[in-house]
């Protein structure tokens, strides 16, 4: 079965799932480095709290930022800001009622709206979950993995043939992830796509961090409510 990659350059990665989606087809084998992000993925599944923030590496602007925390029932309080060249994107929700901010225009919703959705540890919002840390074994061509003065470095170069990125214009010709752990920790990641527009190369470079981890006092409502 071909796996299905929902590229972050198409649109924003908000309530619309993991910024990643993948067909599952069973469990593939481990590549190189596969035992150190599966920890990491776990553990980002585990916690209470994080602030997680994406930034071009061309331009070192943050167009991205996620921060989520549970409260003592394992309800989710959560906020999104993203933008685009074109485009901007923000939403709150606190398990009660929510905003949405799309290129200006809001909308708002309450519990037992029919579009209203609430998230917990039950049911994990998809940028609060282990998806949000790339990792599909069976759809890796290369991996290789190097010590960088104490750091290890993990390459993944994705197979074309098994996913399939969907880009707002243009060609993937090339799609890689990259991770950096300090021990066990996750430093940050990477995330690179190549494409083709009209015979033109172009490349889209993202710094993924998680920080604040379990440190979330509140989660601020971006959203002018006009209250």
């Amino acid at each position: 079965m071909k796996r299905t990659i929902k590229s972050r350059l198409k649109g924003l990665i908000s309530v619309i799932g993991a910024a990643f989606i993948l067909a599952s087809c069973g469990e593939a084998p481990d590549v190189e480095g596969g035992e150190l992000i599966k920890k990491a993925r776990e553990s980002y599944a585990s916690l209470e709290s994080a602030r997680v923030t994406m930034t071009r590496t061309d331009t070192g602007e943050k167009e991205q930022e996620f921060v989520f925390k549970y409260d003592e029932k394992g309800l989710l309080t959560y906020s999104y800001v993203g933008k685009t060249d074109n485009k901007s994107y923000a939403q709150y929700n606190n398990s009660l009622e929510s905003y949405t901010e799309e290129n200006g225009k809001v909308t708002h919703l309450v519990k037992g709206d029919k579009d209203f959705a609430a998230y917990s540890k039950d049911a994990k919002h998809p940028q609060a979950d282990m998806g949000l840390i790339i990792y599909q074994p069976g759809s890796v061509s290369e991996a290789k993995v190097t010590d960088e003065n104490g750091v290890t470095h993990i390459h993944h170069e994705y197979d074309l043939e098994k996913i399939s990125p969907e880009l707002d214009e243009g060609t993937a010709t090339a799609f890689f992830a990259d991770y950096y752990f300090k021990g066990e920790e996750l430093l940050y990641f990477t995330e690179t796509t190549d494409v083709d527009i009209d015979g033109s190369k172009k490349t889209y470079a993202y710094k993924i961090e998680i920080t604040d981890k379990n440190a979330v006092e509140r989660v601020e409502n971006p959203i002018n409510t006009g209250d």
